[in-house]
């Protein structure tokens, strides 16, 4: 298999490869073995080296001695998830927001940090506030103009629901905001359905 060259394993089923590779180990050679890999790396490039074939290598590489080769068979090079790349726009989202809805007006309301921390700080973390994560998020995962939705488990501060009048206000959105004693209805005239009962 190995002396027929490059493109001989597109055919071979992930059982078909365990047999070459512990071929391989049978004749204790660490340069077939690595030859294989080689060879099942190319052949299989679109969708990669089943698990139980890459186990099975690794497990090969350090009978032979090859612990390096085998750190390298299990160390797949992470891509980025979308997930994790919506998390990061979320929270560049809530930084531009929060500029903009301080040129609207906004003065945070400290008040309602309770951590023994300066004014910055205190700032800060009502920019992070569950609540504008989730809108964030929402404005950067939906089409504009489309209505936001978001529940918690936990009241609306005052802060927040200021802050999230602004945001309805200065990106044009409806935002609906249910916590665990009611519902906000913000328009996008900045007008809360509460009229500020919160």
């Amino acid at each position: 298999m190995l002396q027929r060259g490059s493109g001989s394993t597109d055919e071979l089923k992930p059982e078909q490869q365990l047999a070459l590779l512990h071929a391989c180990a049978e004749k204790r050679s660490l340069s077939a073995l690595r030859r294989s890999h080689r060879l099942l790396s190319s052949s299989t490039s679109s969708h990669g080296i089943a698990a139980p074939v890459l186990l099975t290598l690794a497990t090969l590489y350090i009978k032979l001695g090859a612990h390096g080769d085998a750190r390298r068979v299990l160390t797949v090079p992470k891509k980025k998830p979308a997930a994790a790349e919506r998390r990061a726009a979320a929270y560049a989202k809530v930084a531009e927001l929060h500029d903009q809805i301080r040129a609207a007006g906004y003065v945070p309301d400290t008040r309602h940090v309770v951590h023994d921390v300066n004014e910055a700080a205190k700032a800060r973390a009502l920019m992070h506030h569950s609540e504008r994560l989730a809108i964030a998020f929402g404005l950067v995962s939906t089409p504009p103009g489309t209505p936001l939705r978001v529940i918690k488990n936990l009241r609306i501060c005052g802060d927040c629901h200021n802050a999230v009048k602004l945001i309805a206000k200065v990106t044009g959105r409806e935002i609906v905001v249910r916590d665990n004693k009611r519902f906000h209805h913000f328009g996008k005239d900045g007008v809360c359905s509460c009229g500020d009962y919160w």
